[in-house]
């Protein structure tokens, strides 16, 4: 016989408003994929999602499927089926019929949570239990409804239906019940917070694919009079449909035991990576390992190499590596894409690009275009179309991105429990991690402690780290930690019975003793100073603190010829045969990617030398690009970012290396008085001034310094030991500096306390955060959008001419919409961004998925901003402001 709920429905078809899928259809499909899925995941993503329930693997799996198939058992009511025309024929059938006035502003997910409160709580569950898994399945569209809101969905008959609805419901249930050979009782009556997230993320999940008609085509009610004949065929759609997006089975990159020598064949393994090789053979579970290290040292390598080694441990099923910025991760990419086709060479992996300017990286785009376009299904490295999306996107087995890709994993916006689901069981490398501030920092350490429940693996990564952190991580992971054991450099365990570290000698070839020599902090000091100290052929780099200020610098060199490199101007020739370039982020997306490469194809590693080369760049080359100078200029700035910045002076060996050793010239170490300095100092807009003060104090005693052997010495100088200065009014600014800077972090801890999800060891219950958006439209006010970072507001502008006139056709022409995407820049200056907002937003560009949150900027024939003709791009220098001070960095 066929079950009256079979005519329920679920979905129509849109090209069809006749044709519908029974309910019950669309609920093992659901359950199909997520049992297609974790049967491909290693046993320890299985056990991660079993581990609070009782009886055996099989008994644990096929209540999951129970509890998944049950997420829309609340599209069995008036206030749902009601929306689709056609179901004044359908319904009769199942017997049911609308005596209310129906409601059908509810959302059917909420009733699924309701009913299945009640039916649980039938089964023996504990109230809290019951509770916990209703929210988590019911929060599949990406909400979830506070226990207030089910309590008042009770009485809503309208919506939710009488007793007869009810019974139809319950019929489903013990349907499924029989299909699935019973419910399996929770081992206690609480269900973990990591637990909750994890049945969250992996029931939104297996929706998206039991959703696609494409994979799971309509039945027909009479399907239903066998369910167990009707499971085992949308479970053959299921397994199908992970074939087409390209979920395959996990399994560890290097069969057999991983070294170092089979990772990377024809290497042998510095210090750093001997010592943790063997430190790893010895661990028996998931890890948090900190590695601090000089610049230079090999901590990438090393990181990868952990990653084999706990793979095949603990089973992990995949790897996640997170920069500060979209320039790095895009430089790691890479670096990733080609270990990935070394490490694996005939296995079908997918890698993702992870951040809002995919697009513009061509390597990502060839190998998702491959994904697409190619028949060939084996021993490749592809990116799968399907997990593009954003909210997919860390589902992949394989990733590179930012950090706030994943930070977002931990903050209030829909689904984030699916992208926490994507690291759950995984290796996460993070580097760079003395690079945030204390919002970010904070964020950074929930997410560490919510990868450690989730059974992940953290590999954490700095050549200059305060030793605040090792402390406040170890609170934060509720770890004993006292003091350091061994002196930098060092690699530290976190474990649930303390920290372990293990001390290891730095690479004696990297070892050199760099000069200091203080200069003037202006544009002129740094031009007189690099004549004189390296007049003849070398290398030098300039890192300035603000855009203006490179764009200054540059202007000083008189006008040359013009050097081009893929039709993008990158730099100038001038008379006397020197080669000037210019390299900050306010330049249009794909010229800026152009200067990338030519600053690496350069002053990169394999870069051929020849004559005087100088690049004029931002803090955009201070981090995780690896470029060689002979000698540097830095501006004033806290002490580990310009330790940063000496990693890239001398970093290869080379045979013609101009002078007798590295030299740094610091600006505005030199030629000023205390009683001059100005207000702000020096760049307190950029940096915090009580580092900038105790850095510049610090550098006055010293002439050289040699790396690494006084890095830890230095930076705990800078941000642990207290200042005294002999001059008073050095004092007083100090003393004040350092109270601001105190109130600032306060206030930054309390914003970072407030935003995330809460932590792993509460309540799933105390979670009550108001959803914000992960949008990046700057109009939006500030605490309805999620935040990685606090600072200025900024915006993406498109700058366009007279004759783009016709940037509308954007919305139908995808083509020419990537390449306006192509063109922009994202900016902070205030008084740039307050003329932006106040416009209109160009409504049509709101249709378009690659321009809806940028603002297009349409410049005069000269290339200046009709809004504000101080506004200008040039061909050289970037997107200039005319007048005013600008406190953008990059």
């Amino acid at each position: 016989m066929i079950p009256k709920f079979s005519y329920i429905w679920a979905k129509t078809d849109k090209d069809n408003p006749q044709r519908w899928q029974p309910l019950v259809h669309h609920l093992l499909d659901v359950a199909a994929s997520a049992r297609a899925i974790l049967r491909r995941e290693p046993s320890e993503t299985r056990q991660l999602h079993a581990s609070w329930l009782g009886g055996d693997d099989a008994a644990r799996e096929n209540t999951l499927l129970l509890l998944i198939a049950c997420h829309d058992l609340g599209k069995a009511a008036p206030g749902f089926q009601i929306k689709w025309e056609g179901s004044v024929f359908v319904l009769p059938l199942s017997g049911l019929a609308v005596s209310h006035v129906p409601q059908t502003d509810v959302n059917h997910a909420y009733i699924s949570q309701l009913t299945l409160i009640d039916l649980l709580q039938s089964r023996g569950w504990s109230k809290s239990v019951a509770c916990g898994v209703g929210e988590a399945l019911g929060a599949h569209h990406g909400t979830r409804a506070s226990l207030g809101i089910i309590r008042d969905l009770r009485g809503r008959i309208g919506a939710i239906g009488d007793e007869t609805w009810a019974n139809c419901r319950r019929d489903i249930f013990v349907a499924l019940e029989g299909l699935f050979g019973g419910i399996t009782a929770p081992i206690s009556g609480k269900l973990s917070y990591p637990d909750f997230m994890l049945l969250a993320g992996l029931t939104s999940f297996a929706d998206w694919i039991g959703s696609n008609v494409s994979w799971f085509p309509f039945g027909e009610p009479d399907e239903c009079s066998s369910l167990p004949e009707l499971f085992e065929a949308r479970c053959k759609l299921a397994e199908r449909a992970l074939d087409c997006l390209g979920w395959r089975a996990r399994s560890p990159l290097m069969q057999g035991e991983a070294t170092f020598t089979r990772a990377f064949p024809g290497y042998s393994p510095r210090p750093l990576q001997a010592v943790l090789e063997e430190q790893v053979k010895e661990v028996a579970g998931p890890q948090i390992i900190l590695i601090e290290a000089p610049m230079g040292e090999g901590k990438t390598e090393a990181a990868l190499l952990a990653h084999l080694q706990l793979q095949s441990k603990c089973g992990h099923r995949g790897l996640y590596v997170a920069l500060p910025t979209k320039a790095t991760g895009n430089a790691m990419f890479s670096r990733c894409v080609d270990f990935l086709n070394s490490t694996s060479p005939g296995n079908s992996i997918d890698i993702q690009l992870v951040h809002g300017a995919t697009a513009l990286n061509n390597e990502f785009q060839e190998l998702r275009l491959n994904s697409i376009y190619s028949d060939d299904r084996s021993g490749t490295v592809r990116a799968a179309e399907w997990f593009t999306n954003k909210k997919r996107c860390l589902l992949s087995e394989y990733g590179v991105g930012t950090v706030d890709q994943a930070l977002i994993s931990i903050l209030p916006v829909r689904h984030q429990f699916v992208r926490l689901w994507g690291l759950a069981n995984r290796t996460v490398v993070i580097d760079e991690v003395h690079a945030y501030d204390t919002y970010t920092g904070s964020l950074l350490l929930d997410l560490i402690s919510w990868l450690r429940a989730l059974g992940s693996s953290v590999i954490l990564l700095s050549a200059t780290l305060p030793p605040k952190f090792r402390r406040d991580l170890s609170q934060r992971l509720g770890i004993a930690f006292e003091t350091d054991t061994c002196s930098y450099p060092r690699i530290s365990f976190f474990r649930d019975t303390g920290v372990v570290q293990e001390g290891f000698l730095a690479d004696i070839k990297r070892r050199k003793r760099i000069e200091i020599r203080p200069i003037g902090s202006s544009c002129s000091d740094i031009r007189n100073a690099l004549d004189k100290e390296l007049p003849q052929d070398g290398y030098i780099g300039v890192v300035l603190n603000t855009v203006q200020r490179a764009q200054e610098l540059f202007q000083l060199w008189e006008e040359g010829e013009a050097i081009f490199l893929n039709e993008c101007c990158v730099g100038k020739r001038v008379p006397n045969g020197d080669e000037i370039f210019i390299f900050h982020a306010r330049y249009p997306a794909f010229e800026r990617q152009i200067r990338e490469e030519n600053a690496l194809g350069i002053f990169g590693k394999d870069g051929t030398r020849r004559g005087r080369r100088i690049l004029i760049a931002t803090q955009v080359i201070e981090q995780s690009l690896d470029l060689d100078f002979d000698l540097m200029v830095t501006d004033l700035a806290p002490i580990d970012l310009i330790l940063q910045r000496a990693g890239r002076l001398w970093r290869h060996e080379r045979p013609d290396r101009p002078g007798e050793c590295p030299q740094l010239l610091v600006c505005g170490l030199g030629g000023v008085q205390p009683e001059s300095f100005g207000s702000p100092l020096w760049w307190s807009t950029v940096y915090d001034e009580a580092l900038l003060l105790k850095t510049w104090s610090l550098l006055q005693d010293h002439s050289s310094v040699t790396l690494p052997d006084e890095i830890e010495q230095l930076v705990n100088q800078v941000y642990e030991d207290e200042v005294f200065f002999d001059q008073e009014i050095l004092q007083e600014r100090l003393n004040a500096s350092e109270i601001e800077r105190e109130g600032k972090q306060h206030s930054h801890m309390i914003a970072a306390l407030h935003a995330p999800i809460g932590r792993p060891d509460m309540s799933w219950m105390e979670s009550g955060q108001p959803q914000v958006q992960d949008d990046e439209d700057p109009t939006l006010h500030a605490s309805l959008v999620a935040r990685t970072r606090l600072g200025d507001m900024s915006v993406s502008i498109v700058p366009f001419s007279e004759v783009d006139a016709h940037i509308s056709k954007a919305v139908t022409d995808t083509q020419y919409a990537h390449a306006l995407m192509r063109r922009t820049i994202s900016v902070s200056s205030k008084k740039v961004v307050r003329k932006m907002v106040d416009l209109v937003k160009n409504e049509v560009w709101q249709e378009s998925p690659l321009l809806r949150n940028s603002y297009p900027m349409q410049l005069d024939r000269e290339k200046r901003w009709i809004i504000d003709p101080s506004v200008r791009l040039d061909e050289q220098l970037g997107l200039v402001y005319g007048c005013g001070v600008t406190n953008e960095t990059v």
